[in-house]
């Protein structure tokens, strides 16, 4: 089965992280395709819209189709087809958190990756409505953060609470691995007293791998983690950065409070979204 993603582009070359993320991930290209999406800024109201709007309209065009044949013409170089790569350009009406949220959702994309520039649109943003609207809203598809990915990474750390949610991101990564075969899976407990939330840590880690195989992943390419500490976002930073993983996998929400929300608006302070670099960010 096909994967489509969905990979942000500014116009900024040296900013290519979700592009080259992408490419550097799936060591084989086959069954992969992407879209690369610039937004343009807000267009002007129609009764202020004159002949310096137009042209600056028609200029902010022009550099989002430079920035989206830069961002191709990178995936081509890391493998993939032409006809595996396709533009979208879209003019902003809404804030670009929401936009890309927009896009997201009308496209059905297996996966919406975000870039540096992207991350930076979050950050400015971030207060209560921006959280609400990444780990309460009723978007439905996985979220791919990377900032400043490091392309030998390799692998996936997946971070189980046992809750509906995890269970949603163990779908999606191996949804994905079922295709990348070059990168393995360690599933991460974050236990307490042998407890992940009100969940025996062992019982989650075995239903994780029965999810993981039924996905299409064999037991060989599948590892458990147990770490003991009382903060979740440190001991995700600390795993991801002591075994370089290419990538960190978290469910929107989980148990209780949800182990993610608690990450963002805990005592870690947004940490995993802030200070995760070298690996990915999914949210599933």
């Amino acid at each position: 089965m096909e994967r489509h993603l969905l990979v942000t582009v500014s116009e900024k070359y040296d900013n290519l992280f979700a592009v080259r993320f992408v490419g550097n991930f799936f060591a084989t290209k086959e069954e992969i395709k992407v879209t690369l999406l610039y937004l343009t800024p807000r267009p002007p109201r129609v009764f202020e819209a004159d002949q310096e709007t137009e042209f600056q309209a028609g200029k902010s065009e022009a550099i989002g189709r430079k920035a989206l044949n830069q961002a191709k013409g990178e995936l081509l170089k890391l493998g993939f087809e032409e006809d595996q790569v396709f533009t979208r350009l879209r003019p902003r009406r809404l804030s670009k958190v929401n936009e890309i949220i927009q896009e997201g959702s009308e496209g059905k994309y297996d996966a919406v990756v975000v870039g540096r520039r992207g991350l930076s649109w979050m950050e400015h943003a971030f207060n209560e409505s921006v959280t609400r609207v990444l780990f309460e809203g009723t978007w439905d598809f996985p979220l791919w953060l990377c900032r400043k990915p490091e392309p030998e990474r390799k692998h996936v750390l997946a971070c189980v609470d046992g809750s509906e949610s995890s269970n949603r991101m163990l779908d999606h990564v191996a949804f994905i691995l079922k295709q990348a075969q070059n990168h393995d899976v360690t599933l991460l407990a974050v236990s307490r007293k042998g407890k992940v939330g009100e969940r025996n840590a062992e019982e989650v880690l075995k239903k994780g791998r029965a999810l993981l195989v039924e996905g299409g992943v064999s037991t060989d390419r599948i590892r458990f983690k147990v770490i003991h500490e009382v903060s979740p976002g440190k001991a995700i930073i600390k795993e991801a950065n002591g075994q370089r993983y290419a990538a960190v996998a978290v469910g929107r929400t989980g148990a209780g409070m949800g182990l993610l929300k608690k990450v963002f608006v805990g005592s870690v302070s947004r940490a995993l979204f802030r200070e995760l670099e070298g690996a990915a960010l999914w949210l599933a």
